[in-house]
């Protein structure tokens, strides 16, 4: 007997690498299930979400909206949250977006209020600090959590697949996909299936909201103090 419909939700704050998880998560259901059975998307609302209950669901979201939340909790989805210090988060996106910082503070800020409302101690939790993209082995510990088979080749095929390199590199085709796989998302091309952007990597580094004037640095740690404490991140 075929096992049911299953949700899972990947959700994350704004360059955590929510994009690695969800594509991770994606790949490891294919494998397991077959592509035809498995429907995926992003989206912060119920908006997207399929009527029929035919396939598997994976959902990518950075801004839950509490309907959303709430369908997810009746859906007894497999949440899993990836999350990064917000400061540095909203570093990235300022320069990766070429947007003034304190925007992209307001972006991630909302983030990570949505994070607060959403998380309990049980979820698992993705720290962008870990590299846990850069560590193949994160693939088995995702598998494990979700109850599915991975086998070495598939791993390291999936790992690959999903190297800051290699995204890096597939976001300078993307002009090339079929037209009905390209999205525009804030004037840049970004691939339906695999939620990849054109700008879609900066230079990965931890601590670099440090760099900041002092003043800066300050009302940055002021705004995500509530995250900051949840989460142990330091000041």
């Amino acid at each position: 007997m075929a096992p049911p419909p299953r949700v899972i939700a990947t959700i994350g704050l704004h360059s955590s690498a929510s994009t690695w998880v969800f594509n991770a998560v994606r790949e490891l259901m294919i494998a397991t299930h077959g592509e035809p059975q498995i429907f995926s998307l992003f989206t912060d609302n119920l908006e997207g979400i399929p009527s029929e209950a035919g396939r598997h669901l994976i959902v990518k979201s950075h801004q839950p909206s509490p309907e959303l939340i709430s369908w997810l909790t009746a859906a007894q989805a497999q949440i899993i949250l990836s999350i990064r210090d917000p400061r540095d988060a909203s570093l990235s996106m300022a320069q990766r977006f070429n947007a003034p910082l304190i925007k992209a503070a307001a972006w991630l800020r909302v983030d990570c209020e949505r994070m607060l409302a959403l998380a309990v101690p049980s979820m698992p939790v993705l720290r962008y600090e870990d590299r846990f993209f850069e560590d193949e082995s994160a693939l088995a510990t995702l598998a494990q959590t979700l109850d599915l088979p991975l086998a070495p080749p598939l791993r390291s095929a999936i790992f690959a697949r999903y190297s800051s390199a290699a995204v890096r590199a597939f976001a300078q085709t993307l002009p090339s996909l079929p037209p009905e796989r390209l999205a525009t998302v804030w004037s840049f091309d970004m691939d339906r299936v695999t939620q990849i952007l054109a700008p879609h990597i900066g230079d990965t580094k931890s601590g670099k909201w440090r760099s900041l004037a002092p003043e800066t640095q300050a009302i940055m740690t002021d705004i995500f103090t509530p995250f900051l404490t949840r989460f142990g991140y330091p000041p």
